[in-house]
């Protein structure tokens, strides 16, 4: 029993299928089996179920995903630790963001990231939360920033960065509404939302069914600029967090009115549990938090002092 063994094992486990396995280490099928077979030989006990739909652990592969789990990351964690040059810091982090935090501010957060830790290169992608969960489970990510999943999956550390509540945001000219809206006032707006493969859609119908309502908006954008711009000099209206279109409401171009039953969204930063988050990638992940945190208090602020 070696750690390429059990690499491979953990892979197997949170995959449930040889070929996802595979492809997350970058490697043939076949070898992933052989090592799974020596390792159970070595064990003397099977790890998986072979079923139609995939490699179900067995007791005894539950039990040995709970133990080796932890060896691997402290492996890693030493390996990352033993390879840092004094106190700079290095590396490379590969990240991913939904768009309601690459619209403002993830631009922001690299800036001044970069001018902390020059010797950090970084990559960053957009997309949609089911996209970046399974970038990060095949290894192309090492972190994604996205809408608390429906469905957990194993294998995923969870941090939160920020929970917020999403709002009707109209052009500052947009006739006047009360100051706060009902679900069923927001829902009888011409309304230019996300479409269902956004992960802000998915919440915002949920929190509206509760209320036996089902929105049919007008028009639908999945790129929050897009419906940012379009909202200028229009008589539409959306739902987004606020954060999402800070700059708009800070200026005053755009306006908000907080919706009363509140839709929460939470976001929160993932990581896989077999791969643990570098310095660099830590460092990262406290520097979004704050400045998210940082910017919806002075939006809280600047919206205070002007209804």
């Amino acid at each position: 029993m070696d750690l390429r063994q059990m690499s491979y094992f953990v892979a197997m486990y949170e995959e449930g299928s040889v070929t996802r396995a595979a492809q997350r280490l970058n490697i043939v099928q076949p070898a992933v089996s052989v090592q799974l077979a020596r390792l159970e030989e070595a064990i003397g006990q099977k790890l998986f179920y072979r079923t139609p739909k995939g490699m179900v652990p067995t007791h005894a592969g539950e039990n040995a995903y709970r133990r080796f789990l932890p060896i691997l990351r402290e492996v890693e964690q030493a390996r990352r630790a033993l390879t840092v040059d004094g106190d700079v810091v290095k590396g490379h982090v590969a990240l991913g963001a939904v768009s309601s935090v690459a619209n403002n501010a993830l631009s922001e957060t690299l800036r001044i990231f970069h001018r902390r830790y020059p010797e950090v290169t970084l990559r960053a992608t957009g997309g949609y939360t089911t996209d970046l969960i399974e970038m990060l489970r095949t290894a192309q990510l090492d972190l994604v920033i996205v809408n608390t999943p429906s469905r957990g999956g194993r294998g995923f550390d969870t941090l939160p960065i920020i929970n917020e509540d999403l709002a009707l945001i109209c052009d500052s000219a947009h006739p006047a509404l009360p100051a706060t809206l009902h679900p069923s006032e927001v829902a009888a707006r011409d309304l230019v939302i996300p479409s269902h493969r956004h992960g802000l859609r998915l919440i915002i119908d949920a929190a509206f069914a509760v209320h036996d309502l089902a929105l049919v908006p007008r028009m639908e954008f999945d790129e929050l600029k897009t419906i940012e711009e379009f909202l200028l000099d229009s008589r539409f209206a959306t739902i987004l967090p606020p954060i999402a279109v800070h700059r708009a409401l800070m200026t005053g171009r755009l306006r908000m009115h907080p919706i009363v039953p509140s839709v929460p969204r939470r976001l929160v930063c993932l990581s896989n549990t077999a791969r643990p988050l570098g310095q660099a990638a830590q460092l990262f992940v406290e520097e979004l938090r704050e400045r998210m945190i940082e910017v919806s208090a002075k939006l809280t602020r600047a919206i205070g002092a002007n209804p």
